[in-house]
């Protein structure tokens, strides 16, 4: 049995993802934004949809920005720090990539704005 690889907080993940009513899963990138004991991960929504309106609990991953590449995602995508989840590393499917350095200290931000620190 070969070891699964390291996951770390930056990482962007296809992830089977459940619907906020529990009803199923959906595959999808994520973006782990730390980790809990034993083999579960915390995991912020990714999607494809970038609405104009962005709320400050957004990130934006633009397909022109320089760290873009890193991230593995195929089209710009907004990430959603207001929806978080804990889901077992077992629903991870593969890494896609990282972010960058400046997309990081987005996220910080938006998760100090989520959780008023």
């Amino acid at each position: 049995m070969s070891a699964r690889p390291a996951l770390a907080r930056g990482d962007v993940v296809l992830v089977r993802f459940p619907f906020t009513d529990l009803s199923g899963l959906k595959l999808r990138p994520a973006l782990i934004v730390g980790r809990v004991s034993g083999d579960d991960v915390v995991l912020a929504f990714v999607t494809s949809q970038t609405a104009p309106n962005q709320h400050r609990a957004d990130v934006l991953l633009r397909a022109g920005d320089s760290e873009f590449v890193l991230a593995g995602l195929r089209v710009s995508s907004r990430v959603r720090l207001d929806r978080l989840v804990t889901l077992s590393r077992g629903l991870v499917i593969r890494r896609l990539g990282r972010i960058g350095p400046q997309t990081n200290t987005a996220v910080s931000d938006a998760l100090r704005y989520v959780f008023e620190l």
